[in-house]
């Protein structure tokens, strides 16, 4: 199996166990477009994801966390969904701060 091929399985395991029970229970799916030699990841989400005005949201909250973790990776987007660099940083720091009232 070629690196990237690793990457992508990896990233697939990933959207399996942390993120597709999530986008599934909204009637929605995620799956991988492509992974680059350089570990660019492009997504596609499905069904109600696929139009969601949340898309971005669940991109940077429940998405990128998961596929960032995957060695190899640089960089994560789905295809659709824009979103700036400043929200995604937003999102990620009300998570940490409302990750402890749980």
């Amino acid at each position: 199996m070629t690196e990237v091929g690793a990457t992508e399985g990896a990233v697939r395991a990933a959207l399996d166990e942390h993120v597709r029970r999530f986008v599934q229970a909204h009637a929605g799916d995620v799956d991988v477009v492509s992974v680059s030699q350089d570990g660019d990841v492009r997504l596609r989400f499905y069904g109600a994801c696929n139009a969601c005005p949340a898309a971005g949201t669940t991109l940077s909250g429940v998405v990128l966390p998961a596929v960032e973790r995957v060695p190899g990776v640089r960089s994560v987007q789905a295809e659709g969904v824009n979103i700036s660099a400043a929200a995604i940083e937003r999102i990620r720091r009300l998570r940490e701060t409302t990750r402890g009232r749980r």
